[in-house]
């Protein structure tokens, strides 16, 4: 105001009348005023209470296993109780339905056609998209068979609200034999025995006698079998079975198990298995500080295989190439006496595995820079005696060897162990009664080669102790044979390589390529594009580019229908052409077909564990007033606080601009300038 009548005063005599002096002095005042508060940009606040309803969400299961609960429940009075149900809810709560079967999608379908069931992840993706909003409860209907994923029942949940399930199908024991599971080594040796392990689980068969076979597809007859008895109704056990390797190539097993009288499901009852046996002759260096009787131990072990050659030498006396072996085995090596430098390096160079066996005459800090499998800190120039622990998780290779040896102690270094990156531990220390989580014999698997260490010596003395238990060396043989094949076979020298996991896919696995490309340094490189084509058995072509990932290529190209595919990759790198060629096959094998018996423990437990009920699938309707009598089913009240500031108000900017415009019109109209 003061600057508007400062302005003014001296042309005040010109104005016709006082009162536009006036009026165009208070128009100056307010717009100059405006503009000098938006300066100060002010900011306002505006807080805004609403109400939101509680959301309750519908989970129904559509996968294939529920087809089976509804040879018990008319599958109609099932879908109405549910919709039901769903509408009296509606009148007082937000409802959404989902159904879930291998994955989650947000409305209802009662086809059950889904090909897997994973009710762990499907509730926890459900849970995740309601974060920040009013999930109250989760309704599910579910016979409780779940093959992908964890128990959700013992997955802990910070889900606030509750779950209430419904369960569908019969609990009733079905009379079923099944194949739960099968191991092999995926590599033997061409004339070898190899074990195929079948897991199998009989149900309402106390008594019955049983038989398994394995079949081979490549000889088109059955090459092994055995009989079993189910003790129990609930009878489940690991069956060992030898098969011949008798000819060189991948071959494919299927392990069956004979049908029980009134088995109604027996898709489950037979499951395959690849195995590819080698014809090639591995040569096999031991190399030795000095002689010492562990070294005949290891020679006598790894002659029983004919696909072996071996070598033995004293390291003063070493005369052949190391990189024409496929493994070595250095006993005492590196020591004092001979460093090893030179065989460790062009064993290296030329991607050979290495086998250390440490023993008094080891030099550990020589020992510890040229591996990585297993670091050792001495305290001091003593020894301890170890004893065999046995590692169940292993997997590298199956063994029919007892868990327990009992086999005299071990002589390593008294000190501190610790297992690099890529191991797995096949036997731990036990020191005395002391258990520790030292590795004994330890194993690392690497891009061009493997190694393992065993951190003591004294193989000798197992050797003697099997003779003398078992009247055989069949213990300290399948030990040594065993490591010696894990490290020996062949390391892929080709420039571009191609793989995926197996070559016997279910119809509901995900199919996974991988891909490498080296350089002339043998260097991990992805600067050209990697293409993929898959071709069907009926002739239909999928192309395909790989992803680059780090220094590599691979791509998941998820399920595939049935049958057999052939696959190539290919690539162009420094004006050379390089391809990989495969072959695979998807069976149609169901695995909702497997276990066709629902859970209604694990439906109870979850609702228990979640504050919710559980009822049957015909009692559906009675949810309707625990649902209404949950504490946790509430309306919520949300705050809500937005901020703006002023000067983004339009509105403003045309009051400033009308009031200096009729500031100047009135000025202009009544003579003042």
């Amino acid at each position: 105001m003061v600057y508007a009548i400062f302005l003014y005063r001296k042309k005040q005599d010109k104005f016709e009348k006082k009162g536009i002096y006036w009026l165009v002095a208070a128009m100056r005042t307010l717009a100059v005023s405006t503009l000098a508060f938006l300066l100060l940009s002010p900011i306002f606040r505006n807080l805004q209470n609403k109400e939101e309803k509680p959301t309750i969400a519908f989970l129904i299961d559509n996968s294939a296993s529920q087809k089976h609960a509804f040879k018990n429940i008319d599958a109609a009075t099932y879908k109405n109780g549910l919709n039901d149900l769903i509408a009296k809810l509606e009148v007082d709560y937000n409802v959404k339905p989902y159904h879930f079967g291998e994955y989650l999608n947000d409305t209802l379908d009662y086809k059950y056609n889904q090909k897997a069931t994973d009710i762990s992840s499907s509730l926890e993706n459900l849970i995740q998209s309601y974060d920040s909003e009013n999930l109250a409860a989760v309704v599910m209907a579910s016979d409780g068979i779940y093959n992908l994923g964890s128990n959700p029942s013992l997955k802990p949940s910070d889900f606030a609200g509750s779950i209430y399930t419904i369960g569908v199908g019969d609990t009733n024991i079905q009379r079923d034999a099944a194949i739960s599971r099968v191991f092999a080594n995926k590599t033997v040796y061409l004339n070898d025995k190899f074990s195929i392990r079948s897991d199998i689980s009989v149900f309402a068969g106390q008594g019955k006698g049983l038989q398994i076979s394995i079949y081979s597809h490549t000889a088109g007859r059955v090459v092994a079998s055995k009989s079993v008895t189910a003790n129990s109704n609930r009878y489940a056990s690991s069956i060992e079975t030898v098969v011949n390797a008798s000819r060189a190539g991948l071959h494919r097993y299927s392990v069956r198990i004979s049908k029980l009288n009134g088995e109604r499901n027996i898709a489950n009852n037979v499951q395959d298995v690849f195995v590819e046996v080698l014809d090639n002759k591995e040569k096999i260096l031991i190399l030795a500080n000095a002689p010492h009787p562990d070294i005949a131990t290891l020679k006598q072990a790894l002659s029983i295989n004919k696909n072996y050659k071996i070598t033995v030498a004293t390291a003063d006396k070493l005369t052949v190439r190391p990189a024409d072996y496929n493994l070595i085995i250095l006993h005492n090596l590196p020591s004092p006496r001979f460093n090893a430098n030179t065989v460790i390096n062009q064993a290296k160079k030329a991607s050979v595995s290495i086998c250390y066996i440490v023993g008094h005459q080891t030099a550990l800090p020589l020992l510890n820079k040229q591996q990585s499998a297993l670091q050792i800190s001495a305290r001091g120039a003593s020894h301890s005696n170890a004893l065999p622990k046995r590692n169940n998780n292993f997997s590298y290779f199956n063994l029919t060897v007892p868990k327990t040896l009992n086999f005299p102690p071990l002589s390593t270094p008294f000190g501190n162990f610790k297992a690099g990156p890529n191991t797995q531990t096949l036997y731990y220390q036990r020191i005395g009664s002391v258990s520790t989580d030292y590795p004994l014999w330890i194993m690392q698997t690497g891009a061009r080669a493997k190694t393992a260490v065993i951190a003591g010596e004294g193989l000798w003395r197992w050797k003697m102790y099997d003779y003398k238990q078992h009247k055989n060396y069949k213990i300290v043989e399948e030990l040594i044979t065993k490591t010696a094949q894990f490290l020996s076979v062949k390391n892929d020298k080709r420039k571009f390589r191609l793989s995926t996991s197996k070559s016997l896919y279910n119809q509901t696995d995900a199919i996974n390529f991988d891909a490498e490309l080296y350089n002339e340094g043998y260097e991990l490189i992805n600067t050209p594009d990697v293409q993929l084509e898959l071709k069907s058995s009926e002739g239909k072509v999928i192309d395909y580019t790989m992803n680059k990932e780090g220094n590599s290529y691979s791509i998941n190209i998820g399920s595939l229908g049935a049958g057999n595919y052939n696959y190539k990759a290919y690539t162009q790198f420094n004006g050379k052409t390089y391809s990989e060629y495969g072959k695979l096959k998807v069976v149609a094998q169901n695995i909702e077909d497997l276990n066709t018996t629902a859970d209604f423990g694990m439906l109870k437990q979850l609702a228990e564990n979640n504050s919710g009920a559980f009822v049957g699938s015909n009692n559906i309707a009675s949810l309707y007033d625990k649902i209404k009598a949950d504490k946790n089913v509430k309306t919520i009240l949300r705050s809500e606080l937005t901020t703006f500031p002023l000067i983004d108000k339009k509105w403003l900017f045309f009051l400033i601009f009308i009031l200096l415009a009729l500031e100047w019109f009135l000025r202009k109209r009544f003579g003042a300038y």
